[in-house]
């Protein structure tokens, strides 16, 4: 989406990266199938986590939103409340671990 919709000069510079992400514009033109909006089973599963979402096995590697392999209900919604905690979650941990690799 990030390349379809912010200038390729904007990945360049990471404060106007930052600050295209948080004026992406996403216009709502109709409800997509059922089909479509149901989520399927993630491939990352949980218990290869530690508890702020890096990968137990890839110190350093964080995981978010619908790689996990949750099983959704069939509400016909794409997760995005988890997808926006679970990237709030990680980016918080990541903030942690980059702290300790850099401190110790």
């Amino acid at each position: 989406m990030l390349r379809e919709l912010v200038a390729p000069a904007d990945f360049i510079d990471q404060l106007q990266l930052a600050n295209s992400i948080k004026a992406l514009p996403l216009i709502l033109l109709a409800p997509r199938s059922i089909n479509e909006a149901i989520s399927g089973a993630g491939i990352v599963i949980c218990e290869g986590l530690e508890q702020q979402l890096m990968l137990k096995a890839m110190p350093g590697v964080f995981c978010v939103g619908e790689i996990f392999d949750w099983s959704p209900p069939p509400n016909g919604g794409y997760l995005l409340s988890a997808c926006l905690a679970s990237g709030r979650a990680t980016g918080n941990g990541a903030l942690g671990w980059l702290h300790k690799v850099v401190v110790a």
